[in-house]
């Protein structure tokens, strides 16, 4: 009886058969170009060696990250998740923490993401949910903005952008509409944080004729970038702070007062950071409140410093 010659198909699954589909695909046109001698002790000493092995282990790691990445990207649980610890201002590194982990995941019954991959995939998205919300809310709609500038802990200028809706009935509701680090605070530079700002609201184009207030402090850079700003939004009215007015007449009469200035300094060096004097103080005059301490950046605190002292000493 005549030998039947086995198919190419046939042969090529008996392979996948013994080795795994993992190892080969039943296609015979890979196979044949790989395998042209088709010898089973061949293949075993193909599989055994390292580079095999290593490109075996990446391509598992290929479709494991694929499934974490398309899963992660549909799961509203994670974009939930993300919402909720950035609107409390929890950092995102906290889901890091074993038993806050641990917490979420026993009363939730989800599997917690990792912070890379919530903030590589998430944060954008909430950040644009956000934006789009403002821009629902504020289109059509009369507004004023404020921006303020301050540093941070490193020493750097950070400005942020304040706009709201001026309503009729009661008062409007307020957004943050950007927050940027500045090389140089100066009136050129707030002038264009101002324009970009108004630019992510009003993507398509600027309403100019929406702006009608501008609110800030009455530092000289801010009152000259008011008026540059004026020549872009005609209908706009630059209105300054009135206590840092205050502060600022308060400042003058501190300088026709030295020697009231004087005495307020000294008292403050003879309490501050020595408590026995502070316990000595109590002890002799029970009845009279320790001195205040003013500090010059803090608005009013040398005018009540002077109306203490002008209250409990008899000239």
């Amino acid at each position: 009886m005549p030998k039947i010659k086995t198919s190419v198909s046939t042969h090529l699954r008996a392979f996948v058969s013994e080795f795994g589909d993992d190892i080969f695909l039943p296609i015979a046109q890979f196979f044949i170009v790989k395998w042209p001698q088709k010898k089973k002790i061949s293949i075993k000493q193909h599989i055994s060696r390292i580079k095999h092995k290593n490109g075996i282990e990446r391509k598992h790691l290929k479709q494991s990250q694929s499934f974490l990445t398309t899963s992660s990207k549909k799961s509203t649980f994670n974009y939930d998740l993300c919402q909720a610890l950035l609107s409390v201002n929890i950092p995102l590194h906290k889901i890091s923490n074993e038993l806050f982990r641990a917490f979420l995941e026993k009363y939730t019954h989800k599997s917690i993401p990792d912070e890379s991959t919530v903030r590589k995939t998430y944060v954008v998205r909430c950040y644009e949910d956000c934006i789009n919300k403002i821009r629902s809310y504020c289109e059509n709609q009369k507004l004023w903005i404020s921006v303020d500038e301050t540093t941070d802990s490193v020493g750097r200028y950070v400005a942020n952008v304040i706009v709201g809706t001026l309503e009729v009935g009661g008062p409007g509701k307020i957004f943050l509409l950007n927050s940027e680090i500045l090389e140089k605070a100066n009136h050129t530079s707030i002038a264009k944080l101002l324009d970009t700002s108004l630019h992510i609201l009003w993507s398509q184009g600027i309403e100019h004729d929406n702006i009608l207030l501008f609110l800030s402090d009455a530092a000289p850079y801010m009152m000259k970038a008011g008026r540059d700003l004026k020549i872009l939004y005609s209908k706009m009215k630059h209105v300054s702070c009135l206590a840092h007015g205050l502060h600022r007449v308060a400042e003058e009469i501190r300088k026709h007062f030295p020697k009231v200035d004087q005495l307020i300094s000294n008292i403050k060096k003879i309490f501050l950071k020595y408590p026995s004097r502070v316990q000595y103080f109590k002890e002799m005059a029970p009845n009279i409140p320790l001195p205040p301490q003013p500090v010059l950046t803090r608005w009013v605190t040398w005018l009540k410093a002077a109306t203490y002292f002008c209250n409990i000493l008899k000239f």
